[in-house]
């Protein structure tokens, strides 16, 4: 493997150094150094398109994308979340394959390789009717999240979008989901989080505590407005190109359908660390516009508190995409440090061990190097109070593997 080069932040002064895991099968060296800047929103605009609960910096599979295929190879995610991984991929002109549980993922990550032009989303936002009059009585009430107009022109839109998927429409579908909630008057809520859907009534208490009641926003103009922010990188036809080559699949990780033996050079991707993220209660004015059932979403993500049932469902994770990688194809699977019954425990060396046992992936990948990947933290994480390596998540933990 070649040399690392790593990107330090002038800013940033931690000392860096490398440790090693000692296993049955011969020592693993871990480094611990900032591999990536932590400058935020340094990468194309389109990575930048949604926000998601517990998604990566592009950067991170830019480090491992740059380093180890070259142009025309594969690189696949199985937990795809808004496609970050793809999307660099393909920003790199290789192939990308994705895949995820919840529908929502390729919603929010195949319009984003398939971009299109902010002339076509204008002409398209012109002939979509958004005055339809709407019978409130039969839809959800989100009276705490938006005015009753606003809310009528996301209910137009909606149903428009149920019937009309070409990728015009489909980048709007993105952008309008990116619009749905928010802490300013670029969004179509009232002020609320725009990271994750908070409960309704979370809404009405922060409606409460602020004095707020939703006021008109209109839906047509800020999605053209963040259509714009998110195309400004530009490179759209080189993006559509090879975007069209990438392969999109929504079932369970350790059933990668359509997924051929053999047929991918290196896998970047991030599993649910147990149930230290709510995928399904934290996205869910996500689905609900998108018509996505919360059971559907419920049934198939694994987020488990039970170290066991995670370990188990990784290690047939980890065997599928033993299935799918080429002969030496590398796997880099990004996991964190989590509390687990009142100590810390770090996820890599779970996978680490997973590697070494009969019983689970022995003879299947060969754990090459480790990466952990320590930075400050940026203002959002500092709005949960999490402090730098004191508590909850804090660091990015790579570890790459070989398929043997």
């Amino acid at each position: 493997m070649s040399a690392l080069a790593l990107v330090k932040d002038p800013n940033y002064n931690q000392e860096s150094y490398t440790d090693t895991i000692e296993t049955p099968l011969g020592p693993i060296p871990r480094h611990f150094d900032e591999f990536w800047t932590s400058k935020q929103r340094q990468m194309n605009s389109l990575h930048y398109a949604n926000s998601y609960r517990g998604c990566y910096k592009p950067e991170l599979p830019e480090y491992f994308i740059s380093r180890f295929t070259n142009e025309g190879d594969v690189v696949a995610d199985p937990f795809g979340g808004r496609g970050t991984t793809i999307l660099q991929a393909a920003l790199m002109n290789r192939i990308g394959f994705s895949n995820d549980i919840n529908p929502l993922s390729e919603i929010l990550a195949y319009p984003k390789v398939n971009p299109v032009t902010i002339e076509e989303i204008a002409k398209r936002l012109e002939r979509i009717d958004l005055s339809k009059d709407v019978d409130f009585s039969k839809e959800e009430d989100m009276s705490m999240f938006y005015h009753k107009d606003t809310y009528k022109e996301l209910l137009n839109l909606r149903n428009y979008l149920k019937k009309h998927r070409d990728d015009v429409d489909r980048f709007i579908e993105i952008t309008a989901i990116s619009r749905l909630h928010g802490h300013s008057n670029g969004f179509f809520s009232t002020y609320s989080f725009p990271q994750f859907s908070v409960p309704k009534s979370s809404q009405e208490k922060i409606n409460r505590t602020r004095g707020l009641e939703p006021e008109y926003r209109d839906v047509k103009s800020r999605i053209l407005k963040k259509a714009k922010v998110s195309l400004k990188s530009g490179g759209i036809e080189a993006l559509r190109k090879i975007g069209k080559l990438h392969k999109f699949t929504t079932c369970d990780s350790r059933n990668l359908k359509g997924w051929k033996d053999e047929s991918v050079d290196l896998v970047v991707t991030s599993p649910p660390f147990l149930n230290q993220v709510d995928y399904v209660t934290d996205n869910w004015i996500e689905n609900w516009f998108c018509g996505i059932p919360q059971s559907t979403v419920e049934d198939g993500i694994v987020q488990t508190p039970d170290l066991h049932i995670w370990t188990d469902f990784i290690s047939n994770t980890l065997s599928e995409l033993h299935r799918v990688l080429k002969k030496d194809g590398l796997l880099a699977m990004e996991v964190g440090e989590v509390k687990y019954q009142g100590s810390i425990l770090n996820l890599d060396e779970i996978l680490v061990s997973l590697t070494c046992s009969k019983k689970y992936n022995m003879k299947e990948f060969r754990v090459k190097e480790i990466f952990v990947q320590s930075q400050q933290f940026t203002k959002l994480a500092n709005c949960f109070r999490v402090k730098n390596n004191e508590m909850g998540t804090n660091t990015h933990r790579i570890v790459l593997m070989e398929k043997i």
